[in-house]
């Protein structure tokens, strides 16, 4: 009984359905339910995203007869302005629309955003006031409000404060780390020429950042025999209340010549024409010198080897000596460097670590070709563990005269004031060579040492200026 019941009902919607059909009967509708409320609250500056809705289509007679019908939304909402709008639900059933929206009001509760600038090394010596690292503050609605930020230090924390304009209200705090962990430090002069036979005054100081002068807790390890001439190691180390470690060293170098009166001869942009007669007159003389070699002129690179086994230093100067190539770009510079380097192992046996750049390394030519090359280049030269020189005494024969006595006479008179000086000349030039025996003679009289230079010699370095 109950199936036929069931059967007969069956029967019964789909004749209705029928007739309502063909007489144009309307037996389903369209309802639109939202999901949650029907007004809510969105953020300013942020993205909106609607609860959503379920939309169906349903059998007026029989509303249990329902089913999902397509629909589009309308997103009125626009949350970069402050105001009430509508998101919108649409659907469409024979010829007749229907819609629900949700009301959304966007309003700005969210508090500034304040962001600490803080580093994890960062600490506070004992007793001192804390510096501030930095700090801003960003609204989504005000924007910037580092500026209305308050700052409270307590002496342990720092607390920061700041609200918008609607009253949204953001708090940081920052703790403040006190510690002592720089250990003092030990100033002296890192190399000490002294003539043999003559007193040491071991001279230093330490001062550390917390508890000021601690001279007076130095240990000094080393002596110096000022009997002896050559080089002495000191070290010394000294801690502070914080137990911070500082070891530092120098060396002291006895002399058998008199320090104050050092000359470090070099030579730039051979071996040329003239080389080999200079190389005679510095074994005439029993001077040692320093050669900043080129191959401009290939021909004699055989003075290479001479310079090398007859006690000179021969460092790099440049292959081609071509500032436009290589002043060009950093990797063009290396690529000189290494080229010139090849020629000195072929003639040595060995490669140089000591170089002076063409022009110097206060040169303003390379502006031309790369600005900044010559900072680069300086720091690359450290990180490569190469040792480059400039001078503090010219000859003038790159410009200023081309008199041989002339040149002679501006040694002589630059050495005059310097202990240690670096004389910039050329072998490449014919009067050069022709003076320069008169400074050879003059130095030799007044009390003065040549001696090559190596990595532990005054680089004599300029300011750069690219």
């Amino acid at each position: 009984m109950k199936k036929f019941l069931t059967g007969v009902v069956a029967v019964l919607v789909i004749v209705l359905v029928l007739m309502g059909v063909t007489a144009g009967f309307k037996l389903f509708r369209i309802d639109i339910k939202l999901n949650g409320e029907e007004s809510v609250v969105a953020e300013y500056g942020e993205v909106y995203e609607d609860q959503g809705a379920k939309v169906e289509k349903v059998a007026i007679l029989f509303p249990f007869v329902r089913k999902e019908y397509p629909y589009e939304t309308v997103n009125g909402v626009d949350v970069n302005n402050l105001g009430t709008y509508e998101y919108t639900y649409l659907a469409e059933f024979n010829g007749k629309k229907y819609e629900k929206s949700r009301k959304v009001e966007v309003k700005d509760n969210a508090p500034p955003v304040i962001t600490l600038v803080s580093d994890p090394d960062f600490y506070t010596l004992p007793g001192h006031e804390y510096i501030e690292e930095g700090f801003s503050a960003f609204d989504k609605y005000d924007g910037d409000v580092t500026e209305s930020i308050e700052r409270i230090d307590d002496g342990e924390r720092v607390t920061y404060r700041v609200s918008d304009s609607f009253g949204n209200q953001a708090e940081a705090v920052r703790e403040i780390v006190y510690d002592d962990r720089k250990g003092p430090e030990i100033s002296f002069d890192d190399w000490v020429y002294i003539q043999q036979g003559t007193a040491f005054t071991n001279k230093y100081y330490a001062e550390d950042d917390l508890d000021g002068d601690v001279t007076d807790r130095v240990e000094v390890y080393g002596d110096v025999d000022t009997n002896t001439a050559g080089e002495y190691k000191i070290r010394y180390v000294v801690s502070d209340s914080y137990n911070n470690v500082t070891v530092a060293e120098r060396t002291v170098k006895v002399c058998a010549y008199d320090p104050d009166k050092v000359i470090y001869m070099t030579f730039d942009d051979g071996p040329s024409r003239n080389t080999d007669r200079l190389l005679d007159l510095l074994k005439k003389y029993n001077i040692k010198a320093t050669f900043f070699v080129t191959d401009v002129f290939d021909a004699y690179e055989y003075c290479i080897k001479r310079e090398y086994e007859e006690g000179h230093t021969v460092a790099v100067h440049s292959y081609t000596h071509n500032y436009a190539r290589i002043y060009q770009s950093p990797e063009a510079y290396w690529n000189d460097f290494n080229l010139m380097n090849d020629v000195i192992e072929a003639q040595t046996g060995h490669r140089s670590t000591l170089f002076r750049f063409p022009g110097g390394s206060s040169n303003t030519v390379s502006f031309n070709y790369c600005d900044g090359i010559m900072s680069t280049l300086a720091a690359q030269s450290r990180q490569k563990g190469l040792t480059y020189f400039d001078w503090n005494v010219e000859s003038g024969d790159a410009g200023r005269t081309t008199d041989p006595w002339e040149v002679a006479q501006n040694l002589i008179d630059g050495v005059q004031w310097h202990s240690r000086s670096v004389c910039l000349s050329h072998d490449s030039l014919d009067y050069t060579v022709d003076g320069i025996e008169r400074f050879f003679q003059w130095a030799l009289e007044n009390g003065y040492t040549f001696l090559p230079l190596d990595e532990n010699s005054p680089t004599a370095h300029h300011g750069i200026a690219n």
